[in-house]
């Protein structure tokens, strides 16, 4: 038995005496003792690859490359102790916290901090880092003991801490293995091993070894022939002692550890192998990297010119950071025959970079490997099970049902999926009940208090959805009624185990994963393989540690999602020529010739120290003098960093690059690393180079640069043709990036997406009258309100009634749905009149109230899907619309006693199968144009002079009509409503009528406010002001009297007029004359001519109006189809000029001259 040191500092061919011996040995007796090449976990794969490829080896049987972890699998394997259960992260997590829970009572510090989140995952790390310093629960106590007079808490730590570990000892014993225990049982099994028999160990690549580890190696020393371990370390510190500040102190450390155990084991100890070369191996090809490893950490300062191999970069964030990185590497492989295996990149944290480099680097076509372990979140399984779970804890509603739905892994397809959400949206289908008790029947909405016959294609789509309604209850509802009858996490774990059988996911994984492979995605199709054993491993472990325990499904869920957090896939590259990325601390790269080292920042490199244990840096030295050595406090990891940094700079054979950038993602400025400094003391000639994100590539050298790859510089020549564009000038050089792209085949093709954007006007041309007339028909038959739309903006008319697009259904009481309510519960509150053969004026109080109540219960049951009877909100609504009925029809009561108008007509239509026939318009280009309509309520006043009509249309929030809208086509219902009632006033009326009045009437219930106490009688006359109607009456005071017969002179209580003593109106009543009345007709009439010919000639132009605050914009449900952006030149409002109603009929009658 013998131990053998090889010694030497980074570069200086460690590792490669390892495998070249190794090599020698194999040829020389192949079939000869066992040869073990211990390694970090982490670089067992490089150092399998480096014996078998590239030294030519081939197979290889005598030797084998092993980690702490897999030497402690074999011999366990060999000598028993294997098969126990091993326990993971979360279950050490759970029974840590039912023991603090069950113990509660005995802690002393811990009781409080029990139910902290986090604080069993530290206890977890705690007894973790016990074991691995190989310090009991006894050892605890005697420190205890010896701590019992010094102040703090340190004290009672240790006995709390004590009395779990010893519980969770004893929870473990016989049946469970806690894998931190694995290199103890290894070294107490070792003896009983012959794996090690007559061996030849080689160890390599560790910085220092924990007690465990230490403990292994002695057993080590104690059963193999030899023994070789590398350690990087300064030959001629051997000799003499080193201080904790010393750069080489860790390994120094490790070096007399090892030779106290040699010696005390009486191992023969070889002289060490030292390797002192005056430039390092590693950088025979760099002098400036030699220079860099042989004076980083040397006082005072050599300096050594420009560093010429070594680059310094600061970006303006860490995207132009990462950006200027990935073209140096392609402009490596591209122009210095690097292969990507050659380049690694490291950062000291990660996390930052992650998705970005990710982006960028697929951006560059840049093969490349994450080394880190990655959560599960994202895999459709661990999404199947926690959704699964929380359909069932929430009834299966919406959403965490429609998660688990669109993860493919149930029987049910993305498009009857689709389907389904839209109809559950639609009808607001919430719980299992309503899934599972029968066919849906809910149908499109039809109008309130009619029947209509669905069409075909509804009755195709109802049975559809009805088929994916099955195919869900028949995948879930086994699953839901298991779930509710379990009582204990076992229970509920097999229920979800049984789930996940019955939808075959192993198979679909096993069928994703050969999907993936040959799309040429191995790390997915790895991923896909790999999860469904984490996710059983979990199971296993919820049900081994905690299964007896009996939780909510909402406390299950909980326990299932830490645990699935937890989860992490470890992958090996998928494929050997790829860019390495990593982190210092972790990462083992061989044979990097160029190495890139991102986020030098201050605070990142070297990494801030924080506290995350039980115990903080006072008391681990309290403890350290009470005999319990634990892992090193924060002191001692910032000089650890130093060596971190060493190790990381050293890397690379060729070439070194540092970057940083100077803000992150929020703006917040960052700072330069101290290293960044350091390097530029050593190099005074090293110049540090600057990059930014929107910088684009010119024709001068420093521009040439960006000239890497022909995506991103295609994205490059779209902006300088935005440029050409606006007038202004390019380098010449992109007229030659644009020939090269024009070409090829391919690049012109490229070329003329690129185009198409850079020109792109967001405008749209003219459909042909052809297209137009085909799309909609002839003759073309227009509600008024499709007219205001084209008024609006014509795009929004041709993307609502051309396309057809229309928003997604939710079930939810909208504006339009309440006025559609007020119509239907207003017309048959009218018609239950006439059924009784009562008049309006006839009305108490009490009638209203009581009908209005009968009106409102028949038609909520019509109202979408039965929406008002779903939830408890919607029935207190139900009860605000009986209260808003009921005082439309006071106020309308009130109307009728004080009014000869009556009703002629409620939701009077008018068109095809109307009451009415259309109002037909030919139109200038050919073609007619059919206005189709319904008119809310036509009233007659009968005179023996003649019979006036007037138009009341509901609203169920307050309107007022607009003279400048109806002049500009927005706002024409009212005005179209009493043209065709006075065209066909003779078959409506028995005779030709005139014009009465057009007019707003808003249904709700008003709330008043009052500065003091008001009587009855006041609020319902404040009630009366807010309701009053708005619109505009004849203006003939003896008509407006037949509306309201308290008038005689001054304001009505009813509508917008006021009489003077001499039986004139006042200046702000809202009146038309005759002649104005039949202006605005004939206005109607050029109106609806002019814009049905626009509608036929294909015109569906962006173009929304503007008029004063108000936009087309403002509730379009089509501004992601149109894209109207005011920051495109082409995209402005059609502003509309304000005019007050005296222009407007100054144009009116104008045009009626005309």
């Amino acid at each position: 038995m013998s131990l053998r040191f090889i010694i030497g500092r980074a570069g200086t061919g460690k590792t490669q005496y390892c495998l070249e011996n190794i090599r020698l040995a194999l040829e020389k007796e192949p079939m000869g003792s066992p040869i073990i090449f211990l390694v970090p976990e982490q670089a067992t794969f490089q150092m399998e690859y480096a014996l078998a490829h590239n030294y030519g080896l081939g197979g290889i049987i005598r030797a084998q490359v092993l980690s702490f972890r897999r030497l402690a699998w074999r011999v366990l394997q060999e000598t028993g102790g294997a098969a126990r259960v091993p326990i993971g992260e979360l279950g050490k997590r759970m029974v840590l916290r039912r023991l603090l829970d069950h113990h509660r009572g005995e802690l002393r510090v811990f009781a409080r901090s029990a139910d902290r989140p986090g604080f069993a995952d530290a206890l977890a790390r705690s007894i973790g880092e016990m074991k691995v310093y190989r310090v009991g629960p006894g050892d605890l106590a005697l420190a205890a003991e010896k701590t019992d007079e010094t102040p703090g808490l340190l004290n009672a730590k240790l006995q709390d801490l004590a009395l779990i570990y010893r519980e969770f000892d004893a929870f473990l014993a016989g049946c469970y293995t806690d894998p931190d225990d694995y290199l103890t049982l290894l070294a107490e099994k070792l003896d009983g091993s012959s794996i090690l028999e007559g061996a030849e160990v080689w160890v390599d690549g560790f910085t220092g070894f924990t007690p465990q580890e230490h403990y292994v190696i002695e057993k080590i020393l104690g059963k193999a022939e030899k023994v070789h371990v590398t350690l990087c370390l300064e030959p001629k510190d051997t000799g003499r002692e080193l201080q904790e500040q010393d750069l080489f102190y860790p390994t120094w450390e490790t070096f007399r550890e090892i030779t106290d155990r040699a010696q005390k084991n009486g191992v023969k100890i070889e002289p060490p192998v030292l390797l002192d070369a005056a430039i390092p191996f590693r950088f025979q090809n760099s002098d400036s990297l030699a220079h860099l490893e042989r004076c980083y950490f040397r006082h005072p300062t050599e300096t050594a010119g420009a560093g010429e191999g070594i680059e310094l970069a600061a970006a303006v964030n860490r995207r132009a950071e990462v950006e200027a990185v990935a073209r140096k590497i392609v402009y490596l492989c591209r122009e210095q025959n690097y292969r990507w295996r050659d380049i690694g990149i490291l950062l000291r944290d990660l996390g930052p970079y992650r998705d970005l480099i990710a982006d960028v680097f697929q951006d560059y076509d840049i093969p490349f490997f994450m080394d880190c372990k990655r959560n599960m979140l994202h895999h459709p399984l661990v999404e199947l099970i926690r959704s699964a779970v929380e359909t069932v804890i929430k009834d299966w509603s919406y959403e965490p049902l429609f998660r688990c739905l669109k993860t493919d892994l149930l029987p049910v397809s993305r498009e009857d999926a689709d389907l389904l959400e839209n109809y559950v949206l639609a009808h607001g289908i919430r719980g299992y009940a309503r899934w599972a008790s029968g066919p849906w029947h809910y149908l499109r909405q039809f109008t309130l208090g009619e029947d209509a016959e669905p069409v075909p294609e509804e009755k195709a789509e109802l049975a559809a959805v009805n088929r994916g309604r099955l195919q869900v209850v028949s995948s879930l509802g086994l699953f839901t009624e298991k779930l509710r009858q379990a009582g204990n996490i076992a229970e509920i774990t097999a229920a979800v185990y049984t789930l996940l059988e019955d939808l075959h996911v192993p198979e679909i994984l096993h069928k994703w994963a050969r999907e993936a492979e040959l799309a040429g995605r191995l790390e997915q199709a790895r991923e896909h393989l790999q999860v469904w054993g984490g996710i059983t491993s979990l199971f296993d472990e919820m049900v081994e540690a905690i299964g007896e325990e009996s939780v909510s499904l909402e406390d299950y869920l909980a326990v299932l999602e830490a645990g699935l957090e937890s989860l992490r896939l470890g992958l090996i590259p998928p494929g050997l020529d790829q860019v390495v990325v990593g982190t210092m601390d972790r990462t083992r790269s061989a044979n990097t010739r160029a190495l890139f080292i991102l986020g030098a920042n201050e605070g990142a490199l070297p990494a801030r120290q924080a506290d995350d244990g039980i115990f903080n840096d006072s008391e681990r030295e309290r403890l350290a003098e009470a005999g319990v050595v634990l892992a090193a406090g924060g002191r001692r990891k910032a000089f650890d960093e130093q060596y971190l940094i060493y190790m990381a700079l050293t890397r690379a054979s060729e070439k070194l690059w540092l970057s940083f950038p100077l803000a992150d993602e929020e703006g917040r400025a960052l700072t330069p690393s101290p290293v960044i400094r350091r390097i530029k003391e050593l190099f005074p000639g090293l110049n540090e180079t600057f990059y930014q994100v929107d910088k684009l590539p010119d024709g001068t050298a420093g521009g040439l640069e960006y000239f890497i790859h022909p995506q991103r510089v295609l994205a490059d020549l779209a902006v300088q043709l935005r440029e050409l564009k606006a007038g202004r000038a390019i380098d010449p050089v992109w007229w030659d990036v644009y020939n090269w792209f024009n070409g090829s085949a391919d690049g012109r093709g490229r070329l003329a997406k690129v185009l198409r954007g850079v020109f792109h006007t967001n405008t749209e041309k003219r459909i042909s009258p052809e297209v137009s007339r085909a799309l909609y028909g002839q003759p073309l038959k227009a509600s008024v309100s499709r007219i205001e739309k084209f008024k609006a903006c014509p795009f929004a008319h041709f993307a609502g009634y051309g396309l057809r697009l229309k928003e997604r259904l939710l079930f939810r009481l909208a504006a339009p749905d309440m006025g559609e309510f007020f119509h239907a519960a207003l017309k048959l509150f009218n018609d239950r009149l006439a059924e009784r053969g009562v008049d309006w004026a006839q009305l108490s109080r009490e009638d209203c109230g009581d009908l209005a109540t009968q009106v409102v219960e028949e038609l909520a049951p019509q109202l979408q899907s039965e929406i008002l009877l779903s939830t408890a909100r919607y029935r207190y609504l139900t009860g605000k619309l009986k209260r808003s009925v009921n005082r439309a029809a006071v106020i309308l009561a009130e109307h009728a006693r004080r009014s000869i108008f009556r009703p002629v007509g409620v939701e009077l239509s008018f068109g095809a199968g109307g009451e009415l026939p259309p109002v037909t318009v030919e139109l200038a280009g050919g073609g007619t144009l059919h206005l189709v309509g319904r008119i809310d309520r036509l009233d007659v006043a009968r005179t023996e002079e003649a019979d006036y009509l007037r138009v009341i249309d509901y609203k169920s929030s307050d309107n007022r009509l607009s003279l400048a809208e109806i002049y500009y086509g927005l706002r024409l219902q009212l005005l179209t409503y009493l043209h065709v009632a006075l065209t066909h006033s003779a078959r409506l009326v028995g005779r030709p009528g005139l014009p009465g009045a057009v007019l707003y009437f808003t249904v709700k219930e008003p709330v008043i406010r009052s500065a003091g106490p008001m009587s009855p009688d006041q609020v319902e006359k404040e009630i009366m002001k807010k309701l009053k109607m708005q619109g505009f009456l004849l203006g003939d005071p003896e008509v407006v009297r037949m509306m309201d017969n308290r008038i005689e002179t001054g304001y009505s209580e009813l509508f917008p007029v006021a009489i003077n003593r001499e039986g004139n109106f006042y200046a702000t009543s809202s009146v038309a004359s005759l002649e104005q009345f039949t202006a605005l007709r004939c206005y109607l009439e050029q109106v609806f001519a002019e814009t049905g010919g626009e509608i036929l000639n294909g015109v569906v132009a962006v173009n929304p109006y503007k008029y004063k605050n108000i936009s087309a914009c403002v509730f379009c449900p089509f501004k992601p189809v149109c894209q109207f952006d005011l920051l495109l030149a082409e995209n402005r409002y059609r502003a509309l000029s304000h005019l007050d109603d005296n222009e407007v009929w100054a144009r009116l009658l104008r045009k009626g001259d005309q």
